[in-house]
């Protein structure tokens, strides 16, 4: 048995989702998750917490808000040494053995200073661990994301790069890895259904909605709250079971770009109109599913009617394409998982 210390950034679903797969995964080893925002529901949950400060992305009307963001993580880099020093106390106590950080700050760098073998495990390093391909007229974002991603996220020794595409890694310290479904999604079995399942939880694209109904199916948006809804859009706030049936059902998904959504999606086979990326990452997956021929983003196409008629033409043709898609790779990223563990 292990005790390791597992860093989550918090202001993600993505993030706790895979802790929560590995969590059940490693019942054999002892667990210490470190982290803020949403990692306190593992608290709840029966796991050991350890809260520490979060670097928090701040979104507006589906764009980052760039100052508040920069403000907030700045304070909490300096106060940096602190908060290592009081990790360093835990972690001992503890009797850490190794550390994996899923896009956390602070973990890392306790174990550097403790001397911990440590694994950096999210989809983020793709941009800056792999080769891609840089979507069109995005170079400054791509960029100031890259930057962030080096310079505050690259610590641990080696990466595990989860990722429904293919990205060649660029140094023989990574690893690249399919990514990591939860077992309610597994057990999901995909139905031929009309409805588009939307879900968009910092602000709408303009027009994209109208543009939707025009298709004639029924919307459920999930994101913008409960309420009565207008039209053929009908406003969800069910809780995830109600959600996953509704992703089951539906015959494609509109959303911004979010890794973990596409995966979901992918493994039902269900296309994906990705047509509004909130920050650089999203970008990249959206461009990356638009090259799989497995749904169509919105850079190349700024106008929402034009852009949902093309994606409806072609819905059956990215349907298929997302049928041929193997994105389960619980077994593979646990084994992987296991031999770093073992070998700490």
């Amino acid at each position: 048995m292990a005790r390791i210390a597992w860093g989550i950034m918090g202001d993600s679903r993505g993030h706790l989702t895979r802790a929560l797969v590995m969590a059940e995964a490693l019942r054999g080893h002892e667990l210490l998750f470190v982290g803020g925002g949403c990692v306190e529901e593992l608290a709840a949950l029966g796991h050991r917490v350890l809260k520490v400060p979060m670097l928090t992305t701040f979104i507006r009307d589906g764009r980052v808000r760039l100052a508040a963001t920069a403000g907030q993580c700045l304070g909490a880099i300096l106060g940096e040494g602190r908060v290592r020093r009081r990790l360093i106390r835990e972690l001992e106590a503890f009797g850490a053995d190794c550390a994996v950080s899923d896009y956390e700050y602070f973990l890392p760098r306790a174990a550097r200073t403790m001397g911990l073998p440590s694994l950096s495990f999210d989809h983020q390093h793709v941009l800056t661990k792999c080769r891609v391909e840089n979507p069109p007229g995005l170079v400054l974002p791509g960029m100031t994301m890259r930057a962030v991603v080096r310079n505050l996220f690259s610590v641990p020794e080696r990466s595990f790069v989860l990722s429904f595409f293919h990205a060649e890694p660029r140094t023989p310290d990574t690893r690249l890895l399919p990514p990591i479904l939860r077992p309610d999604v597994v057990a999901l079995r995909p139905r031929a259904g009309e409805h588009i399942l939307a879900y968009f939880r910092a602000g709408l694209p303009a027009g994209l909605l109208e543009a939707l109904e025009t298709t004639g199916r029924e919307i459920r948006l999930y994101g913008q709250g409960q309420g009565p809804g207008r039209g053929r859009v009908r406003l969800c706030a069910g809780g995830r079971q109600a959600f996953l049936d509704d992703l089951a059902g539906c015959a494609y998904v509109a959303a911004t770009g979010g890794h973990n959504l596409i995966c979901e999606a992918l493994h039902l086979g269900k296309p994906l109109l990705a047509a509004m990326p909130m920050f650089f990452e999203q970008d990249v997956n959206a461009w990356n599913l638009r090259r799989m021929g497995c749904g169509e983003s919105g850079h190349l196409e700024p106008s929402p009617a034009r852009l949902v008629r093309s994606f409806e033409t072609r819905r059956e043709e990215f349907a298929a394409a997302a049928a041929r898609c193997n994105v389960n790779g619980n077994a593979e990223v646990l084994a992987a998982l296991t031999g770093f563990i073992s070998g700490r």
